[in-house]
């Protein structure tokens, strides 16, 4: 019973010392083993692998084995050794006029900078279309993966296969993820070591089945740390292409740099005395056609007036006479009677 409880107190001690990912001191560490030391009248080997397992971790936290708290210096000059881990990305769009000839000369520079094609696909007008007289708008769709330190020798060589119409890059950085992950792989890894040790002492059938629960556990997060760590290592060391090749009968235009404002106002300005010439040209043609017309409706303008004028003048003429003339004497009623 009491080497059970020994075990279980040894066991407590490195769950919290590396699933959590925090060093808890060696001095800590060195109790617990004593413990079970007394319990098992026996000693540790003398060189023990948790210090120097852990030696990497803790300084990657900023720690000493100790668990004191490094110097920044230390801190820094240490990260500054580590590589930086970036992942390239590129996703582009290109035109061409000689399919068949740019399907080869992209492969050509694939082999040429160390790369291969991790995926590929071509489209191509059907036998209906054809038949109906449609140009043929043929297409290839291509993922590369090209080693990073040529990778952008290969996109200032692509220029080569026709016009570029769309190209962007992506850069992520994955240093601090990287390290992190490596680091708690170190912890788990120490733990795994300590628990197969710990398993070659344990007595009774129900120590070695919690330890080797335990022990799957910590595997299975090893096996994991390890997958994102390869996944990174690959992401990092081969950059991903994304292109597509289209195949036009003429290539876009180039893109238009967008004019100042001083710009876009002399060019409205002369847009607008341009619109204003064309418009009395435009009218002055309208005039030279409609002049006929013009005329015979001016002429029957004026004879319009002219009969309007007369007859007004005849009417104030008749009221002037009217007004002139003397008005009628009113016969006198006789007073008498006859």
């Amino acid at each position: 019973m009491k080497k059970t409880i020994s075990l279980l107190l040894a066991l407590l001690m490195l769950l919290s010392l590396c699933a959590c990912g925090e060093a808890s001191g060696r001095s800590d560490a060195k109790a617990a083993a004593g413990s079970y030391m007394v319990a098992e009248e026996a000693a540790w080997p003398a060189e023990e692998p948790m210090a120097e397992a852990s030696m990497d971790y803790d300084s990657v936290n900023g720690l000493s084995p100790a668990g004191v708290p490094q110097a920044s210096g230390d801190t820094e000059s240490a990260a500054a050794r580590k590589p930086d881990k970036i992942i390239y990305s590129a996703n582009v769009q290109v035109e061409t006029t000689a399919f068949e000839e740019s399907l080869a000369k992209l492969d050509a520079l694939v082999e040429e900078y160390g790369g291969w094609v991790e995926s590929s696909s071509l489209n191509g007008s059907n036998y209906a279309d054809k038949s109906r007289g449609a140009v043929s708008r043929r297409s290839a769709s291509y993922t590369l993966r090209i080693p990073s330190d040529r990778f952008q020798e290969l996109m200032s060589s692509l220029s080569d296969l026709g016009n570029i119409p769309y190209s962007h890059i992506y850069t992520e950085n994955v240093t601090a993820q990287y390290y992190d992950v490596q680091a708690r792989l170190t912890a788990y890894k120490t733990q795994e070591q300590r628990l197969l040790e710990m398993m070659e002492l344990a007595e009774t059938v129900e120590d070695v089945i919690l330890l080797e629960d335990r022990l799957t556990e910590v595997r299975y997060s090893i096996e994991s740390l390890q997958t994102s760590l390869l996944n990174w290592d690959r992401q990092v060391s081969f950059s991903s292409v994304y292109l597509d090749l289209n195949e036009v009968q003429v290539y876009s235009p180039e893109p238009q740099v967008q004019p100042s404002y001083g710009q876009r106002l002399a060019t409205a300005l002369k847009s607008g005395l341009r619109d204003f010439g064309d418009f009395f040209k435009e009218l002055l043609i309208w005039l030279a056609g409609a002049l006929p017309t013009l005329l015979l409706l001016g002429a029957i303008a004026a004879v319009v007036i002219v009969v309007v004028r007369k007859r007004k003048a005849g009417r104030k003429a008749r009221k002037a006479a009217a007004a002139a003339a003397p008005a009628p004497k009113e016969e006198q009623k006789s007073d008498t009677i006859p």
